[in-house]
Parts: structure tokens; C-alpha cells; sequence
């Protein structure tokens, strides 16, 4: 039983290494170490952006991720970079940190369920004796386990015929330990099969293969909420429909940002918002591809832009995402604005939404078009439903709606995580209410006199535990013994 008394040398023993390793990890402190290390790094990864995985594997979205980091970090940006901080979550060290808290964590449990590393008693633990006994040490270890068991202790044989564990409330730490072992499980096994898709755009009437293997494809339709049923932050549901092979398997309303399980997939409505269906088609009719710096070099039929009413500064964003193409300029993107290239006619869209306010009942939206390599707009104008124009052999159609935006994935993970929480949140309240007893008892025969020698093991929560004189003199009363000396601390 690991205390502050005996500091992490005196853990190892060159002689046995395995032995030595398997204090080590059983150790509490060790356990609260690595734990300690492990939020941190969390807390780390919370504060300080993270790369996102698109940006490791298409270089422009890369480049435009870095730009954006300077501009907010400036020169700080370099160390971050240079640190690996910005990739923590994904670092070998810290998934090796996560592998050594669970190692800890497991062997901890079982150290608990099987106790087999004990200390030698303390000098001046408690000694129960009685000279006149002719009992043997043995049956005074039996005795001594039927009385602890009668104050519901649970008695485990030690090393040898002489030694004996005993424990009570110790399975509300090893619900601790479980839920810890659970919760880092559900991350490891979400970070090996999740998938999410974030900002899942669908208009009116759109009916859109959700990917991913799943053979499914949704629509949306937004609802008001009935009379004396407004939600909190939305005025607004979501009637999310599940198509299979052009058949409806599946109609369920979502509510702001509640998940539902439909199809074996995840959903949530994250938000409702004003949108810019955009398209292009050249003089023969022939549709052109379009792209975003978002989407680097991925191009579109046609573009689902989504707007937000804060125009503080959000990333920079780097225009000239075609493949083999260096990133040229550069603007300084708000929430309130898109920008949209046309690669095969070397044309930039600046988009702006503004908001409806007292005098307006819709949204604004403003519209600018640029040759690739001027910062002049070619084409200005301004719209509130509709507009289709011509412009340098380009046909543009700009159809402002209103979208649901959802959020979907699998995660099994999830579950096993949320279980992991519960149970460890569930174990820490059952452990501050009742903390865990434990003690050894070691039997000795001094001058033909059987005695037993108490040790508990102390904790910053126990370190003046009533309970272990308590048992002590229970113990004494119950065999007829004397105490000896008194429990230190």
C-alpha cells in the first residue's frame, strides 16, 4: 500500500525488475502524475489552435491555416510551429502518455482487486498480544479475518499464512479507475473510427447523399415552432427526412443542437442559416467549377455559402488555389463575407451579407467581381432575392436562401466515453462520502507470544482515520487482547 512515506525510490528494486515496474505503476502518485500531465496537455490543445486534418493532407489548405495562425500569433506563430504545439493532440508522446495512464490505470485496479505488493508494518503500528495465548499466529490471523469481516471488511490472503489484507468501500476508487479506463478507451476508439461532418448544408427541397459509405441521402425542411413551445436561441425546427435507393425510410424533427440517433448515424441541428446558392455557366450553357479557399482545390458545381452576422476579422484568406499555383493574394476574411474563385475564367466573387434590421425585412447581400490578377472590381451590384448577371462571357446566378445546417457522423466511441464519465464522477462522489479503508495485519510470535502488528494505508484524504483505532479496539475487545502501542501517522 503506496503512501507519501515511501517516495517513488524506494519503489524500484534493482533485483526485480518486474516486481519493481508493477509498484511503480500501482503507485497513486504515479497514476496522479500522468494524469496531471495528460490535462494539461488537453488544456494545452484547448487554448492553442489546433491543425485541422485537411490541412495535413491538401497543401493549400495548409498554407492557408499557417496564414492564418501568423495573423493572429504573429511572430509567436513560428514557436508554436516550431514546438509541435499546434499538432499535440496527434503527437506520438502524447498518445504514449495516454497508453502509460492507462497502463497505470490498469494496473492500479487490479492492485486493488488482488492486493499483492503490501509494505511491512510501520514501527509504532498497533500490536495486539496477549502472553498467556497458546493460539497459534495462524488462527490468530483467522480470528482476526472472522472479526473483520463482521464489520464488513473484505479479507485477503497476504503473502503467507501470516499476512493479512483487508479492505471496505474500496470498490468506489476502482469505479474511478474503470471510468478513467472507460472514458480513454471511448477516445481511442473514436480516434480510430469516428468520422463527423460539420456544417451540413441543405436548402429547401434538396435532397443530399450524406457519404461515407452509407448509402443515404437527407432533406430538410425548416418548421416554426408551434404556440407556447419556443425554444431557447432558435425560433425554428428541422425536419430532417432519410432517403435509402429514392425510398423514405425515416422522418424525425431535430431540436437545436439535441442529438438523435437515426440510421445508426448521429444528427444535430447546429444552427439555421442565411445562405447563397452560386452557380456559373459559360456562353454555350456548360456549367464552370467553382472553389473556396476553404475547400483549396476542390471544385464545385455549385457553391452552398453560408454567412454569419459578426464581421470581426475570422482568417486570412490566400486566393489562387489552383494546383501548381502559388498563393498570391491575400484578404483579410470576415464572418460576413465569402469569397468565390472561378478557375476556368480567372475570376474572383467578393460576397457580403448584410443583415435585415428595423427598415429591411431580408437580408442584403453586396457583390464584387475581380479579375484574377487586379484588385479592381470589373462588376459591382447589390441584391435582396435574386440576381443573374453577365459578366466578361460568365453567367452568374446568385439565389439567396435559407438553410439548415446539421451536423452528422458515428462515433462509437461516444458512448463508451459518456459511460467512462459517469462512472468516474459517480465512483469520486461515492469516494469523498466513503473513502476506502484499508490495513495489513501481520502476525509474529515475540518470547512464545502470538502478536498482530496493524498497518492502514493513509491518504490526504484519511491521514487521521478514526475508523483504524476504531477496529484496532474493536479487535482487541472482540479476541480479549491488549493493545500495545498506539497507530501513528
Amino acid at each position: 500500500m503506496n503512501t507519501i512515506r515511501h517516495p517513488f525510490p524506494s519503489l524500484w528494486d534493482p533485483e526485480d525488475a518486474l516486481d519493481s515496474l508493477w509498484r511503480l505503476f500501482s503507485s497513486p502518485h504515479v497514476v496522479v502524475l500522468l494524469l496531471t500531465l495528460t490535462v494539461a496537455l488537453g488544456c494545452l490543445a484547448a487554448f492553442v489552435p489546433q491543425r485541422p486534418v485537411e490541412a495535413l493532407s491538401d497543401p493549400a489548405a495548409n498554407n492557408l491555416w499557417l496564414n492564418s495562425l501568423r495573423e493572429r500569433y504573429g511572430s509567436t506563430a513560428d514557436w508554436l510551429l516550431r514546438l509541435r504545439v499546434v499538432d499535440v493532440l496527434r503527437s506520438p508522446w502524447f498518445r504514449g502518455l495516454l497508453g502509460m495512464l492507462a497502463l497505470s490505470l490498469t494496473v492500479r485496479t487490479m492492485s486493488f482487486v488482488r492486493p499483492s505488493h503490501l509494505f511491512p508494518p510501520e514501527d509504532g503500528s498497533p500490536t495486539l498480544s496477549r502472553a498467556d495465548n497458546p493460539a497459534s499466529t495462524i488462527s490468530f490471523v483467522q480470528r482476526a479475518a472472522l472479526g473483520l469481516r463482521q464489520n464488513r471488511f473484505r479479507t485477503v490472503p497476504g503473502s503467507s499464512e501470516s499476512v493479512l489484507y483487508a479492505d471496505r468501500f474500496i470498490w468506489f476508487p476502482v469505479l474511478v479507475h474503470l471510468g478513467l479506463l472507460l472514458a480513454l478507451g471511448g477516445l481511442a476508439l473514436s480516434e480510430r473510427t469516428a468520422w463527423w461532418e460539420h456544417g451540413f448544408v441543405l436548402r429547401p427541397g434538396q435532397a443530399r447523399p450524406l457519404g461515407h459509405g452509407t448509402a443515404l441521402a437527407a432533406s430538410a425542411q425548416l418548421l416554426q415552432v408551434p404556440q407556447g413551445q419556443q425554444e431557447q436561441a432558435t425560433e425554428e425546427w428541422t425536419e430532417l427526412a432519410l432517403f435509402q435507393d429514392g425510398r423514405e425510410i425515416q422522418r424525425r424533427i431535430l431540436h437545436h443542437r439535441l442529438p438523435t440517433l437515426e440510421a445508426g448515424l448521429l444528427f444535430f441541428r447546429t444552427d439555421s442559416d442565411a445562405a447563397l446558392l452560386v452557380s456559373a455557366q459559360d456562353a454555350t450553357g456548360q456549367t464552370l467549377g467553382l472553389q473556396t479557399p476553404e475547400t483549396g482545390a476542390t471544385q464545385y458545381q455549385e457553391m452552398a455559402l453560408r454567412f454569419l452576422e459578426d464581421e470581426s476579422p475570422r482568417y486570412i484568406v490566400a486566393l489562387g488555389l489552383l494546383p501548381g499555383s502559388t498563393l498570391a493574394r491575400q484578404y483579410q476574411q470576415r464572418g460576413n463575407e465569402r469569397y468565390v474563385l472561378v478557375p476556368g475564367r480567372s475570376l474572383t466573387l467578393r460576397l457580403i451579407y448584410h443583415p435585415p434590421d428595423q427598415t429591411a425585412r431580408r437580408p442584403r447581400f453586396d457583390v464584387e467581381v475581380f479579375h484574377a490578377d487586379d484588385t479592381v472590381p470589373i462588376y459591382r451590384d447589390e441584391f435582396e432575392t435574386s440576381l443573374s448577371a453577365e459578366i466578361d462571357g460568365l453567367r452568374l446566378d446568385l439565389e439567396p436562401q435559407r438553410f439548415a445546417v446539421l451536423t452528422f457522423g458515428q462515433d462509437y466511441g461516444l458512448a463508451l466515453g459518456a459511460l467512462g464519465v459517469v462512472l468516474t464522477f459517480v465512483g469520486v462522489a461515492l469516494s469523498a462520502w466513503r473513502p476506502a479503508q484499508r490495513l495489513c495485519i501481520v502476525a509474529q510470535t515475540t518470547h512464545a507470544a502470538p502478536q498482530l502488528h496493524f498497518r492502514r494505508a493513509t491518504s490526504w484524504r484519511n491521514r487521521a482515520a478514526p475508523w483504524f483505532e476504531d477496529v484496532v479496539q474493536s479487535l482487541a475487545v472482540a479476541m480479549d487482547l491488549i493493545v500495545q502501542s498506539e497507530a501513528t501517522t
